[in-house]
């Protein structure tokens, strides 16, 4: 834990000095007023992000056995922000914010029904960003100049994800675990472990097979929400790139990619506590490759910052109601 904790604050500070050395290199003074130019527009773009997550939330909610008591959909709206911003405030890949999640609704549904959505919205909402990050690769090997042989390895490392993803909902769909576990048993080697795992596994499949035998199209609308998600980030990057360049800003298309690319930069710095320094940089860098002005690159990841800082601050407050009112994190 001492060494987790050394690292954890070697990358936040490695984060905050990448920060501070672009800021430098653009103007502290000059990059202030290329974003004081949005002037009151900033905030009703700040609110523009209630509609991708609202979207986000209603493709979990869709993760939701039809056949079981489900939790409504603004109980599902506050657990989703909460464990949102767990997710964004910790280096965690996006696993302790799921963690959160499952907890908070212990007290609406059984913890095996939650542990089952959380895991369906994570198989959903994986494949939807994987696509939408192949789509940022592909356009980054096209804008960098990447030697053929780091193209051909980001090609077979996201084949590998994909091949891994379905995988992953196949196993959830035919219980593959706990028919894992039962074979490992006849190898007589710690067999009252191996059956203590399985008796634990056995009800989170029952909950998982239902859903993809009885749901099936609960799954594709989930997966197409969150896809539809990602098309309105992609539409308020476009939004504020307009509001920061005017005439010069690029084309819708390009602001897809920008956004494909920026995902696919996000992905690889989850490490990162807060994504400190690298939130910036990743903005910072695909705007460069279109040749925008350094200063409004930056401009436009320091925006990005503070719309994290907001929602992150929404999420906490949602995160501190559920607990205070279920007490779920105090058992």
């Amino acid at each position: 834990m001492r060494l987790s904790k050394i690292v954890t604050w070697v990358f936040f500070l490695a984060g905050l000095a990448l920060l501070l050395g672009m800021v430098y290199q653009v103007g502290l003074t000059d990059l202030l007023q290329s974003v004081e130019a949005m002037g009151l527009w900033l905030f009703p773009y700040l609110l523009l992000k209630a509609i991708p997550l609202l979207i986000h939330t209603a493709g979990w909610a869709a993760c939701f056995s039809v056949a079981q008591p489900q939790p409504s959909f603004w109980q599902v709206v506050l657990v989703s922000r909460a464990g949102g911003a767990i997710n964004q405030i910790t280096p965690t890949a996006t696993l302790g914010g799921e963690m959160v999640k499952v907890l908070l609704l212990e007290p609406m549904i059984p913890r095996q029904q939650g542990m089952a959505a959380v895991i369906i919205d994570k198989a959903t909402i994986t494949l939807s960003n994987m696509m939408y990050v192949t789509l940022g690769a592909l356009y980054l090997t096209h804008i960098l100049p990447l030697s053929v042989e780091i193209q051909l390895g980001l090609s077979i490392t996201i084949g590998l994800l994909f091949l891994g993803l379905i995988g992953f909902v196949a196993t959830q769909r035919y219980g593959l675990v706990s028919k894992a576990l039962l074979a490992l048993e006849w190898l007589r080697i710690g067999q009252g472990t191996l059956q203590h795992l399985r008796q634990k596994v056995l009800p989170l499949e029952a909950h998982l097979m239902e859903y993809y035998t009885q749901s099936p199209w609960r799954f594709v609308r989930s997966l197409l929400l969150h896809s539809i998600a990602h098309a309105c980030n992609a539409m308020k990057t476009y939004i504020l790139l307009c509001l920061l360049l005017g005439a010069e800003a690029p084309t819708l298309v390009q602001a897809i990619m920008v956004e494909a690319g920026v995902a696919a930069l996000d992905q690889i710095f989850f490490f990162v506590p807060g994504r400190i320094g690298t939130l910036e940089w990743a903005r910072f860098m695909v705007l460069s490759s279109l040749g925008v002005a350094q200063i409004y690159g930056l401009a436009f990841g320091l925006i990005a910052r503070v719309e994290q800082l907001l929602w992150s601050g929404i999420g906490m407050i949602a995160y501190a109601f559920c607990t205070r009112r279920a007490g779920v994190l105090h058992r």
